[in-house]
């Protein structure tokens, strides 16, 4: 009990002298979750929810790399995320051989990322 008072107080104190206004004791929540990736016919479809109470409109690159999850990544794609909204989706109809790729989500403003998640695109078209 007394640890927890202790750091309690020096957090306090710190951000009283140092940093005014500032709470970085508290527990910040990611702004992005549920990341999903979804395999489609030659794309990925890629599945998000953001907090509800955004106060600036944000923006998310979507990033891939081909073959491994340590990268290279490049941009493939940006959406905005707009305050009050939540769901979002993105569509990667851009691949080319048939490989695994990475993706990860980073938000531009905060440098937040998201992944890599993977997967294998379908080279064949649904059976009918």
């Amino acid at each position: 009990m007394k640890a927890k008072s202790a750091i309690f107080f020096f957090c306090s104190i710190f951000f009283l002298f140092i940093v005014p206004g500032e709470t970085w004791c508290q527990k910040v929540e990611p702004t992005i979750e549920n990341f999903k990736v979804q395999a489609m016919y030659r794309a990925a479809k890629l599945t998000w929810k953001a907090k509800a109470d955004l106060k600036n409109g944000l923006t998310v690159q979507i990033m891939r790399a081909d073959t491994f999850a340590e990268g290279p990544y490049k941009e493939v794609g940006t959406v905005n995320l707009s305050s009050g909204k939540t769901a979002y989706e993105y569509v990667d109809k851009s691949m080319g051989t048939e490989a695994k790729y990475y993706y990860k989500l980073i938000i531009k403003e905060t440098e937040e990322s998201f992944g890599p998640l993977p997967t294998r695109p379908y080279f064949s078209p649904p059976a009918t």
